[in-house]
């Protein structure tokens, strides 16, 4: 019974035992969940908190959006009523002015007009006085809704292009015209001719030579490029270049005496002179001294003599005191056999002492072979 008694003892102190944790662990449990609660009421207040705050901030957005279709509405319907007010006014003023023409004599056509003219520059110029006082409202009811926004300034922005928009359309537009004037082909040729001299003038002769062939590209008929080009041409021993040139310009200009001087001289110093003559044949009536002496000597080369002497007869009727002219004269007549006259002819180049030394010799060797 003591073993028994005993363990009964030991099962109570154990049960008490275990009531007393029991006891103990229930104030820590209540204890957690009131804990628990309260923060969930301080997130529950935080909740509400930000949810108010952005209601607000929505409701404040909203009343600003709200303000500013109302600004824009109030600026639209002023200006309506303004423009409305100009357009009423100004047909009232045009129809009064055009009852006081009416009323004229037919006999007073200048003091209508002139009326007229003071009128209408009366109503364009209150006109103008409205259209810049609706600007000026306008601008100040936009000024005043911005000042009391705190969002963007777009709104204010745009109000403003529609008023200044709407002046601009009342106001007579300026335009700036640019024209070119384009150079007539004698301006464009002098201009380019005066280029290629300064050209030749610096040693350019390649940008000179460019220049004369725009200018012939424009006016094939400009003897003046068409001679400098092929003189340059020459210059540079392109003599066939320079001839094609020349000859061109001989068949657009027939009558032009220095372009047949220059082709036959290329010809005659080429060893060619029979091209020579023929370039200078048809002008064989000329009175150009450099061209009838380029023709007798291109004559006697080709022992022409009667052409030859013909050729030194002009040059002598030309220049009678030129000593060369009559010696040349005198040896054409003495291969035709004209002894006579080309003795006197060889006493007249003696006489006028403007030979050279061998040319002088030669005439009075001559006279002598012929009896004198």
């Amino acid at each position: 019974m003591s073993v028994i008694n005993q363990m009964l003892k030991d099962l109570d102190k154990r049960q008490s035992e275990q009531a007393g944790v029991s006891n103990v662990a229930v104030p820590v449990q209540a204890r957690m969940s009131g804990s628990k609660v309260l923060l969930i009421i301080v997130l529950v207040i935080i909740i509400f908190n930000v949810i108010g705050i952005l209601g607000w901030k929505l409701y404040s957005e909203n009343q600003q959006l709200r303000m500013q279709v109302d600004n824009a509405a109030v600026a639209n319907q002023a200006q309506k009523i303004a423009v409305a007010a100009v357009t009423d006014e100004s047909a009232n003023k045009t129809s009064a002015v055009t009852l006081a023409v009416t009323e004229k004599p037919t006999t007073e056509t200048a003091t209508t007009n002139e009326i007229l003219d003071e009128k209408a520059a009366s109503v364009q110029a209150e006109t103008s006085k409205i259209a810049s006082k609706m600007v000026f409202d306008n601008k100040n009811v936009s000024v005043d809704s911005a000042e009391k926004r705190t969002g963007s300034q777009n709104p204010v922005d745009e109000s403003a292009q529609v008023v200044v928009t709407g002046l601009n359309v009342a106001e007579p537009k300026s335009s700036l015209t640019i024209s070119r004037t384009q150079l007539s082909p004698q301006a464009l040729a002098t201009n380019k001719i005066a280029e290629a001299e300064q050209a030749i003038e610096r040693n350019d002769i390649v940008k000179a030579e460019s220049l004369f062939e725009e200018v012939l590209l424009v006016m094939p008929e400009h003897q003046m490029a068409r001679k400098q080009l092929a003189a340059l041409w020459y210059g540079k021993k392109s003599y066939q270049n320079a001839v094609n040139l020349l000859s061109q310009g001989i068949a657009l200009a027939p009558q032009a005496e220095e372009m047949r001087i220059m082709s036959a001289r290329i010809y005659f110093e080429q060893g060619q002179p029979r091209q020579a003559y023929d370039i200078l044949k048809p002008l064989n009536h000329s009175v150009n001294t450099e061209l009838q002496a380029l023709l007798a000597n291109t004559a006697a080369e080709l022992n022409e003599h009667d052409n030859a002497a013909l050729a030194y007869g002009k040059l002598i009727a030309l220049e009678p005191n030129v000593g060369r002219w009559w010696l040349g004269s005198a040896v054409s007549l003495d291969s035709l056999g004209k002894f006579v006259p080309a003795r006197d002819a060889y006493k007249q180049a003696i006489a006028l002492s403007n030979l050279s030394m061998s040319a002088m010799q030669f005439a009075r060797q001559r006279l002598i072979e012929l009896g004198e």
